[in-house]
């Protein structure tokens, strides 16, 4: 049982790891594409990755008709709102600070978990959510403790955070019916068709856009095959195991793992702020997936009555 749960904790830094990287690929991508024009490609790649996937290793199910519905309203939620709110968000602020926005998530997740779901938290998993929120606010500090992001993109990565809460309820009614890879194949699929008229009403596609291709298309599959296909299979996996309120605790390490990359890759320095804020999310992150002695078992007692 501890090597599973290994293994959901995993999965969920994985996904983690794949997303924090996404701010720095979609910034790459939007210096040729418009957001829009990029969530549309990226959708392609990734449906089209995952078709092959399911098909070729026979692992597709079937989806009744009754919960097209969900998948519609999730899909709504996640890619579609989303990447819009995250992608015009993004285009004005940097990729830390975007991140680090986005990383608020965990702390309005479980009041709706509370309230649609009927989640339990304990004490110590609130004060993992506090402390890890505190480490995400340093990240977003400057060296003279201003806050360094644009009005514009905060409201859009704040729509962002809305809609990703609606999207956490919605997969959790989700993955008590169908599994991880069904779901994000749905979801991509129907953001996708949901991403057509935008595409065709917003976007002016010109040729230097295309002869400029080798430029970004690199880091557009990875876009696709990695943050909107592996990592939500992944993220769907760690919801079915942990909840959607400690489950998305997991989203702090996003801002983490996108200084880092950001600090690889010449995009952003690391300063002392972010080093303190990167390890103040951890620590919150451990808190925050702690159980009680009691809670541990009750949990356990509740696994093998199922066993029995």
């Amino acid at each position: 049982m501890k090597n599973k749960n290994y293994i959901v904790h995993l999965a969920g830094v994985v996904a983690m790891i794949f997303w924090g990287m996404s701010f720095v690929w979609s910034t790459q991508v939007y210096q040729s594409l418009n957001p829009t024009a990029t969530i549309f490609l990226r959708l392609v790649v990734a449906t089209i990755f995952f078709s092959a996937i399911l098909f070729a290793f026979r692992l597709n199910e079937k989806i009744k008709k009754e919960h097209l519905g969900l998948f519609a309203l999730a899909a709504m939620f996640e890619p579609f709102l989303y990447f819009i709110f995250e992608g015009y968000g993004l285009k004005n602020t940097s990729p830390v600070i975007g991140s680090a926005i986005i990383a608020m998530i965990p702390l309005v997740t479980p009041i709706a978990a509370r309230i649609f779901l009927k989640e339990r938290l304990t004490p110590m998993n609130i004060v993992g959510f506090i402390v890890s929120f505190v480490g995400v606010i340093v990240l977003l500090l400057n060296k003279d403790l201003e806050f360094t992001a644009s009005p514009r993109g905060i409201l859009f990565l704040s729509g962002a955070v809305i809609v990703a809460v609606g999207y956490s309820i919605a997969l959790i009614k989700l993955t008590k019916l169908y599994k991880p890879l069904t779901i994000t194949w749905m979801q991509n699929i129907i953001g996708m068709l949901y991403f057509i008229p935008l595409v065709l009403i917003m976007e002016r596609f010109q040729p230097s856009n295309f002869a400029n291709v080798g430029s970004y298309i690199v880091p557009l599959v990875c876009l696709g095959v990695f943050c909107s296909a592996v990592a939500y299979a992944l993220w769907a996996f760690a919801y079915s195991k942990l909840g959607a309120s400690r489950a998305n605790v997991y989203s702090n390490l996003i801002p983490v793992f996108t200084a880092i990359f950001s600090y690889l890759l010449a995009m952003e320095e690391m300063t002392v702020f972010k080093i303190i804020g990167i390890v103040v999310v951890v620590v919150g992150l451990v808190l925050s997936q702690m159980r009680t002695g009691d809670e541990g078992r009750r949990t356990g007692d509740k696994r093998r009555e199922k066993d029995n």
